[in-house]
């Protein structure tokens, strides 16, 4: 029989002990951090302002990323740094959270190596997404958190991580830069429209109502298209933006007047106090629906061209928005909704083609096509048109370069047969865009089907003198 053995019941000291050194690991991960050398004497105001740089630095090179752990334990002492010196804690004490904060950026940066440049592609589509606003945007923080905490999972390993996997990380960053680049530009609006939807502005003011949601939608669209090129979406933005405003003046004039007042009455309203006030806007675009009014605001736009010719240049001659609307139509009437799409891009028309079902890896026309693109050919020759560019586009499946080559060679082969029959006295240009354009998510079969595509940017001479 064994002899009992003591119980030894442990005194508060060592229970103290215990629980500090309990804390210190959960906190600390079992390992110590290396202190960074600050002098005593140095400035703590100064220390804290210079290390949040750094830190800032680190994040435009992807460190939180690619040694999520060790930056985030950087980050922590710092904000103790900040605490402790707001506190009035001893100027020791801070520089020494400091020492930590410098210390594991330090480990952070050394971490992270050359993990980056096995994947150049998704993590200069996440900077990109960072600087359109994903990170600051309430609506998409927690989107791009959830990427970067997946990507952080697969930080030590990205050498050998599949390229497919990789693929669909990038996608996520580039259709974050997306949605964020729509928000920063349209997000005023978007609320103010949703807003008034709640006020029931689509049964007080239909046409109004209509005009702002369809001007918020196509802004949307050419934003898509034209992500990192603000020229090719201000002008639908600042549309979008005037016909949001005008839905909330002409809902306000209803308000005012007992939500009785007929639309076509608010309208014509809000037009006479602009005019009374001298704001100097394009009149007729905002009350076209007012068949009472027309001829009043035609006559006012004629007047402020007559004055304004800087003006009328900028907005573009009044024949020239008939011509590229009637053309729209033609077009439109010209395919069928599984052929192309035909829409209006700032003084052009582009028809989108749905259906030149290019052979994978190929820039051949198939001859299934041909029927399609004559339609084309038919409708630019009987156009003004000054000058054609064709854009190739790809879904992002393989890499940026061939899909880059891919796109220009089918672009290539598009504008060879507008030269080939007939346009060669116009100007015509192409340009692949490889997958950097899309106009939905890759995440999806339909989505990658709908960034397949080939653009004709159709030019048309304009008539202002």
């Amino acid at each position: 029989m064994l002899p009992k053995t003591k119980t030894l019941k442990p005194t508060m000291p060592t229970i103290k002990m215990l629980v500090l050194g309990i804390g210190a690991s959960l906190m600390f991960g079992c390992s110590s951090v290396e202190m960074a050398d600050i002098p005593a004497t140095a400035n703590p105001r100064e220390e804290i302002v210079k290390l949040q740089s750094e830190i800032n630095v680190a994040t435009t090179k992807n460190v939180d990323v690619l040694a999520s752990d060790k930056f985030s334990k950087s980050q922590k002492y710092l904000n103790d740094a900040k605490v402790g010196l707001e506190k009035g804690d001893d100027q020791s004490d801070v520089l020494d959270d400091l020492r930590r904060a410098k210390g594991s950026l330090n480990e952070a940066y050394a971490e992270t190596g050359d993990r980056a440049s096995h994947a150049e592609g998704l993590f200069q589509a996440r900077q990109l997404a960072l600087q359109a606003g994903a990170g600051s945007l309430p609506e998409l923080s927690a989107d791009l958190a959830s990427v970067d905490d997946e990507v952080s999972d697969i930080a030590d390993e990205l050498q050998s991580t599949r390229v497919d996997k990789l693929a669909n990380y990038q996608n996520e960053y580039i259709d974050l830069e997306r949605r964020a680049v729509i928000l920063t530009q349209l997000g005023d609006s978007q609320a103010l429209v949703n807003g008034l939807r709640q006020e029931d502005a689509a049964k007080k003011a239909p046409v109004t109502f209509k005009r702002a949601e369809l001007s918020l939608r196509t802004a949307e669209s050419i934003i898509s298209s034209n992500v990192r090129n603000p020229n090719g979406f201000q002008a639908a933005v600042t549309k979008a933006k005037t016909d949001a405003a005008h839905l909330r003046d002409v809902m306000a004039t209803i308000r005012q007047n007992g939500n009785k007042l007929e639309e076509s009455v608010a309208i014509k309203m809000v037009a006479q106090k602009k005019t009374i006030s001298g704001l100097e806007e394009n009149i007729g675009d905002i009350t076209a629906q007012s068949e009472a009014n027309i001829s009043t605001m035609e006559a006012e736009n004629e007047r402020l061209a007559a004055a304004n010719r800087t003006k009328a240049a900028a907005l573009g001659s009044a024949a020239t928005r008939i011509q590229l609307q009637q053309a729209m139509e033609a077009a439109r009437s010209e395919f069928s909704q599984d052929e192309a799409e035909a829409y209006q891009q700032g003084d052009n028309l582009v028809i989108r083609l749905k259906k030149v079902p290019f052979a994978s890896g190929r820039a051949d026309l198939p001859e299934e096509s041909l029927p399609l693109l004559a339609k084309v050919l038919n409708v630019t020759k009987s156009l003004n048109t000054s000058a054609i560019r064709v854009e190739g586009h790809t879904d992002a499946t393989g890499s940026e370069a061939i899909n880059k080559s891919i796109s220009q060679n089918r672009a290539n082969a598009v504008a060879t047969y507008f030269k080939a029959n007939g346009m060669d006295d116009v100007n015509i240009e192409s340009e692949g865009f490889g997958y950097r354009k899309p106009i939905a998510t890759n995440k999806t079969k339909e989505g990658r089907a709908l960034n397949r595509r080939v653009d004709v940017v159709i030019e048309l001479e304009s008539t202002v003198e």
